[in-house]
């Protein structure tokens, strides 16, 4: 019997290891007592879809509508801990191509797409809106993105998108130099090879006229990023099974759920003293430094009762208590899904 034909229906084909991620909304958060639903608290919070007398904060989480992560639960009385690398390929690039604006911007706290903001529009014109902008231009930049796709992206014209892209790299030189010695090597060499020496072919990517194209150009803009990120997570992911999932000290207390990207997320026993010490052990064999890199890559948290609701923690270097992420309540903010 002849295969039928795919057909396209209500379902869509899906990683496992790669679902559907929900849309984002703010949650408010309050200490948790005993009429708090047991799905939404965490380490003695409760967050909140709605404001109460006794909510102290607003932290970003995901929205329970149409969340298919829901559905993916950790081991009973233990919590999701997801770990993800911040900010990965701008760090990575900053390494790479040691751009003050963004070296300091890292090393001081700083945020790094306020810093071309300001560099592009000026100090005195620096508004949110320009931060998203600059966002979009950041990583378009890096993963060679043309006038076009930009001024889609930013819902302008492309000889506005173009005026952008010009003003990115006067104003970022070091990552302009980087990204145009790349296409160079790519080029001459006809393949890309990373920090870690990976390599990428380019040569079904020269032209007949002898230039890269559109797409050659692409990959040796973003190889030297997105391969180094890749080799970054999986070093993470070796040194956490050495570390944790195969060390007796941890044993029935933790459980390896899924990698996303760059991010890592395991299963973790409630039991509080033991769940600071896995979530201090993992943070600490996250963090990757770069040869003669001056930005550390470090990772983010956030933990929650299931992969689809977990909400941003920090934790004490020295007490190693672990606290929410959270802003001050705004009287007149409103948060768009």
């Amino acid at each position: 019997m002849a295969k039928k034909k795919y057909e396209k229906s209500f379902f869509i084909d899906m990683n496992m290891q790669n679902p559907p991620r929900p849309g984002s909304r703010m949650w408010y958060i309050r200490k948790a007592d005993s009429k708090s639903n047991p799905k939404h608290t965490v380490l003695g919070y409760e967050y909140t879809l709605d404001r109460r007398e006794d909510s102290f904060g607003e932290a970003e989480g995901s929205s329970p509508e149409l969340n298919f992560r829901m559905a993916f639960l950790p081991e009973e009385d233990h919590y999701w801990v997801s770990r993800d690398f911040a900010g990965q390929e701008l760090r990575i690039m900053a390494n790479l191509s040691g751009e003050e604006a963004w070296v300091n911007a890292f090393l001081t706290g700083g945020d790094p797409h306020k810093a071309t903001a300001v560099l592009i529009w000026g100090e005195e014109n620096y508004n949110s809106d320009y931060r998203k902008k600059a966002k979009a231009i950041n990583f378009g930049m890096i993963y060679g993105m043309g006038a076009p796709s930009l001024a889609e992206d930013l819902k302008v014209s492309q000889e506005e998108a173009q005026s952008y892209i010009d003003l990115f790299f006067e104003k970022l030189p070091s990552v302009a130099r980087f990204l145009n010695r790349s296409a160079m090597i790519a080029l001459e060499e006809k393949e890309i090879t990373n920090l870690y020496g990976r390599k990428r072919r380019v040569h079904n990517y020269i032209t007949p006229y002898g230039n890269l194209s559109g797409f050659g150009k692409r990959i040796s803009y973003n190889t030297p990023v997105q391969s180094v990120g890749a080799e970054i997570t999986k070093l993470a992911l070796i040194k956490i099974y050495n570390g944790i999932l195969n060390n007796p000290e941890f044993k029935d207390n933790v459980f390896f759920m899924n990698t996303i990207h760059d991010e890592i997320n395991l299963s973790v026993t409630k039991e509080p003293e033991m769940l600071k010490k896995v979530v201090k052990r993992m943070g600490d064999l996250m963090l990757h430094k770069m040869p003669n890199g001056p930005v550390p890559i470090i990772s983010e948290l956030d933990i929650g009762n299931c992969m689809g609701l977990v909400w941003p923690f920090e934790q004490d270097e020295e007490t190693l208590e672990l606290k929410p992420v959270y802003y001050p309540i705004k009287e007149d903010s409103k948060w768009k899904d």
